[in-house]
């Protein structure tokens, strides 16, 4: 009987040790998304298409480009901001939503419960993952009363769709308000400060490509050159307190860097930012890097890192208009056609890295087509559990990819967006048709323009459109058809 009781107490002893050392198996996941990086804007890529460094140093991306794996044939949701982000939290292209083109007003819905859909942070936390955001929201649903909004406190936001913890800029550093969220309340930048209607030189509009006049209720203490040190000074703290816990983590960054106002710091971590490259444009890749590095370091420094998935991604194409930073020789789309908002590669092909400590490779390069949207079904899989396909329709899950298992598609088709004119693209294998809607949204009078075989001409050379190559009528018409019939039928773009 006592041998028993011992056996017993053994075996609960030992299961109490276990379940920690089960949970900490379970890697931790960093999802990095930057505002407005295009290929070209990663040094890594300029050397690898010149032959010789760009003017902007990245160094601390360019690590990450070769410390795990890489896609060539990496895709955002869409051209633009809004709608890349509604993507990235439910998985789901947003034409599948009433605002195919994005919410961008933070007291509009974010059109994600009242069409039934879940978020990645909502499955990671059902898998046991502890939860939070940090940064750009910029999808809506940040206030959801239908009265006045309370400047003063949210009641949305990152928290009501499955983060634990949040420190956000509700429009980025493009809107109102000019201020940041801790969990739902207003985080004062400094003692006096107060919530005001800010003019367009305190939130560095004055001086901007546009908007020139924006302003808008923000913190008296607004200061957009400041806004990335906050942000991952509050992410650092962050990773610093979940080296005390066994619970993984998922944490979604989503930097403030590079869209405009392109307001550089004189300074940040000891280094010189403004200044630093030819542009404005340039000192802001500069400081997103900075703040990757400073990420990287954390989860280190914290004792993280070997069992952290580390994502660094970007929600659309980059910018090209800083003509200074033009004649440098600075070209953010590393020679592809089209750059932020163009239906053409360089307004979504985008950088897309993923490091895992002895589980990817380094040093490797993918060419599967993926879309960023690929880590809600990701997540669900590291958290062992099954997607939910009435709620999820267009994620496909990359853990395959990444542990060198398949390098077959996973993606029936890409559906490609862009707000601009033309519209839509369709992407089969190496062919990618571009549609032309008269209305946005609208599934009418629809035209084929464009056919590129992306394999021989990735910039997409208008002299090489084969739209009326009698030789591809077919290939037109059953890839035009698809593309009708998903957007008809609702179907799953994944196998």
């Amino acid at each position: 009987m006592k041998f028993s009781v011992k056996i017993v107490i053994t075996s609960l002893l030992l299961s109490l040790l276990i379940v920690p050392i089960q949970a900490q198996k379970q890697p931790n996941v960093v999802v990095i998304m930057a505002d407005d990086i295009g290929l070209g804007d990663i040094n890594f890529y300029h050397k690898e298409r010149t032959g010789n460094n760009g003017v902007v140093p990245t160094p601390n991306i360019d690590e990450l480009a070769q410390a795990g794996m890489r896609f060539s044939d990496a895709h955002s949701p869409a051209s633009l901001c809004a709608p890349t982000r509604f993507s990235m939290l439910t998985g789901n292209y947003s034409f599948r939503n009433q605002r195919p083109y994005g919410v961008w007003s933070p007291d509009a819905d974010a059109l994600i419960d009242s069409n039934n859909f879940t978020t990645i942070a909502r499955i990671a936390q059902k898998g046991g993952y502890a939860t939070a955001f940090f940064g750009k929201w910029g999808l809506g649903g940040s206030w959801k009363i239908k009265n006045k909004v309370n400047w003063e406190k949210e009641d949305g936001g990152a928290l009501t769709y499955g983060f634990d913890y949040a420190v956000e800029l509700p429009e980025g550093i493009q809107n109102k308000p000019y201020a940041f969220y801790e969990n739902q309340v207003w985080m004062k930048l400094k003692e006096d400060s107060v919530l005001k209607e800010l003019d367009a030189d305190q939130t560095g509009y004055s001086t901007s490509k546009k908007h020139k006049t924006r302003g808008g209720v923000g913190d008296s203490n607004w200061d957009p050159k400041q806004a990335g040190p906050v942000l991952v000074g509050k992410a650092v703290d962050y990773i610093k307190n979940q080296a005390k816990s066994k619970k993984p983590f998922y944490m979604y960054y989503c930097s403030q860097a590079v869209h405009i106002p392109h307001e550089p710091p004189a300074e940040f971590n000891g280094k010189k930012i403004k200044g630093a490259t030819p542009g404005k444009h340039g000192d802001m890749i500069y400081e997103l890097d900075i703040q990757v590095g400073l990420i990287v370091k954390a989860l280190k420094d914290a004792g993280l890192y070997k069992n952290t998935l580390l994502v660094f991604t970007s929600d659309n194409g980059g910018l090209s208009f800083d003509r200074d930073m033009t004649k440098a020789g600075h070209v953010t789309s590393n020679g592809l056609n089209g750059s932020k908002g163009s239906i053409y590669e360089g307004g979504h092909r985008i950088p897309f890295f993923a490091i895992w400590p002895g589980k990817i490779k380094s040093n490797i390069v993918s060419n599967v087509p993926i879309v960023g949207q690929d880590m809600v079904a990701t997540i669900a899989e590291l958290s062992n559990q099954e997607l939910d396909k009435t709620k999820v329709f267009d994620s496909a899950n990359l853990l395959p990819v990444f542990l060198g298992e398949t390098n077959k598609p996973i993606h029936k088709y890409l559906i490609h967006q862009s707000k601009g004119g033309p519209t839509y693209a369709i992407r089969d294998g190496k062919w990618k048709l571009i549609i032309k809607g008269i209305k946005p949204n609208k599934m009418e009078n629809l035209k084929p323009i464009a056919l590129f075989n992306l394999d021989e001409n990735l910039t997409e050379k208008e002299e090489e459109n084969e739209i009326n190559n009698p030789k591809y009528s077919d290939k037109i018409k059953q890839m035009f058809e698809a593309y009708v019939d998903v957007r008809a039928s609702g179907k799953v773009t994944v196998y």
